[in-house]
């Protein structure tokens, strides 16, 4: 269960970074003079013009594509010429090429380093102060741009639904019991569905249905067959303890489960049959932990796992008992109802 779990969180989260990727490469040139003229070059060439603003801040283009003989990638050492007819130029130079002149009435300073610059990077250039520096970022910047996390996390109520994969811990073993020849499919698909009440963005509580695929079992001896199927459904009251972090509220909950399971089973020996049928109920505890990341003010993907222990007591009587453990793990959608 362990590396399914992994893996969702791992493309959950990767839905939240990936996008901050820059479709083009670009230089961002940061507390620069209001008025005063921003050249880019590669190598020699110039690729790129803009006058500064009144903020200081410009961006220009640097495509290594179409500027650079189609590369996407190069090791590069950056330069700044700072020229008196207020003009500043950014100077890319991939390592073993000639840069750009240095032109008269210009001071060059240079960038230490060697950067590795590639097609999705922005250059992060700001030339405030005596010493230029900059950044080498993947994706695009926005240095300016205010974020509300709070309001990205929401409280109140919210539906949700889910499918993922549960299997039973013990039903194979005890169905099979010691014959010869056996077959389960103890684990499948889980259907899940629910409501999630959140007091704070911290505390809230939770009800929910889970609805697992039959598990199914058959097998043989030298004058007898078997098949089996148990049919459970399950209710689950519990509480809920999140951390908010940004649009990603992580969460773990612990409560009761309710069960009503049916086992069914036909056994044959020496060419006679006979069917049972147990029906069995009652409750056990349940714990788990899980994941929503909002995409929007009312909607989240969501990533679930946790274990409930099945307990329960014949409604018929007799001396059949449940006692197993259901696993689970399941990806799905919430929904925030009401009002804003």
């Amino acid at each position: 269960m362990t590396k399914p779990m992994r893996l969702l969180v791992a493309a959950a989260l990767f839905v939240v970074i990936g996008t901050g990727v820059a479709r083009a490469q670009t230089v961002l040139v940061r507390n620069a003079p209001p008025g005063e003229t921003i050249e880019v070059f590669l190598n020699a060439a110039k690729v790129g013009t803009a006058t500064v603003p009144a903020d200081g801040q410009t961006t220009l283009p640097l495509s290594l594509r179409e500027h650079n003989a189609g590369k996407l990638e190069i090791d590069a050492n950056v330069f700044i010429d700072v020229c008196e007819n207020k003009i500043r130029r950014i100077i890319v130079v991939e390592r073993g090429q000639p840069a750009a002149t240095q032109e008269p009435g210009c001071e060059r300073r240079d960038i230490p380093g060697l950067y590795f610059v590639r097609q999705v990077n922005t250059l992060v250039v700001d030339v405030g102060g005596a010493n230029p520096t900059m950044m080498l970022i993947k994706g695009s910047y926005q240095p300016n741009r205010i974020r509300n996390w709070k309001s990205t996390v929401p409280t109140g109520l919210l539906a949700f639904g889910g499918l993922g994969r549960a299997d039973y811990r013990d039903a194979a073993l005890l169905s099979c019991g010691n014959a010869p020849t056996c077959h389960s499919d103890k684990a499948g698909l889980i259907f899940s569905g629910g409501l999630t009440f959140w007091l704070t963005r911290f505390l809230g509580a939770e009800a929910s249905y889970f609805k697992p695929s039959e598990a199914k079992t058959d097998g043989s001896g030298s004058n007898f067959s078997f098949n089996s199927s148990l049919d459970t459904n399950l209710l689950m009251v519990a509480g809920r303890a999140g951390i908010p972090a940004g649009p990603v509220r992580i969460s773990g909950l612990i409560g009761m489960n309710y069960q009503d399971s049916v086992l069914k089973t036909s056994n044959t020996i020496d060419g006679a049959t006979q069917n049972t049928e147990v029906e069995t109920k009652g409750w056990g505890l349940a714990w788990g932990a899980g994941m929503e990341i909002w995409v929007s003010t009312r909607i989240a993907i969501s990533i679930d796992g946790g274990l409930a222990s099945l307990k329960g007591e014949p409604t018929g009587g007799g001396e059949a008992r449940l006692d197993d453990r259901l696993r689970y793990i399941s990806g799905g959608v919430r929904v925030r109802l009401g009002k804003k």
